[in-house]
């Protein structure tokens, strides 16, 4: 039969559960701090809006989502103000200006406000031309951006497949036109 005694807390106890309680409200905080913190931005608005459009002409939406629906845009910038060192940063700033003043200077308005075949031709023009001339700069941001678009949910799991444990080793798969890469 259970008695007052055997229910009450001894003191060790009562100090081990305070520790956990305490414990684990902290552990939450810095979560927290970060959730409410004022977001950083690299890029300025006008910035921001050719980023937006770069990225969406080179990885547009098709039956799978886009560069602009995975948030890839964000991703970059978030990397510029956390991550990049200055000459990196400045690297992607240069790029985002380059693709601009081309764009003005051609058509006589923002790389943003092109309409999208307009963008296309801009960019496949201005890609051709920066890795004929092994511009380190563009194919750097070109990467981040391809990387942050299949690191996203909307690229490793819909563009990709994804799949937590592949199963067993399948040698004879056969690979057709429809047939999507795995994520890793």
């Amino acid at each position: 039969m259970e008695t007052a005694e055997s229910r009450a807390f001894d003191r060790r106890e009562l100090l081990r559960s305070a520790i956990l309680l305490v414990g684990g409200t902290l552990a939450g905080l810095p979560d927290l701090a970060f959730a409410i913190a004022p977001t950083k931005t690299f890029f300025t608005p006008a910035e921001r809006a050719v980023l937006d459009a770069v990225c969406g002409a080179l990885i547009p939406r098709t039956d799978t989502p886009g560069a602009i629906e995975a948030g890839v845009p964000g991703f970059i910038d978030a990397m510029m103000s956390n991550w990049a060192a200055p000459g990196t940063a400045a690297g992607f700033r240069a790029v985002l200006t380059k693709i601009d003043g081309e764009a003005r200077a051609a058509t006589g308005k923002g790389f943003a406000a092109l309409s999208t075949g307009q963008r296309d031709t801009r960019l496949a023009a201005f890609d051709a031309a920066a890795f004929a001339a092994k511009d380190q700069a563009w194919r750097r941001f070109r990467n981040l951006a391809l990387t942050g678009y299949y690191l996203s949910e909307a690229g490793a799991t819909r563009e990709l497949r994804y799949e937590l444990s592949p199963g067993v080793w399948e040698p004879g798969v056969k690979i057709g036109p429809d047939t999507r890469a795995w994520a890793v």
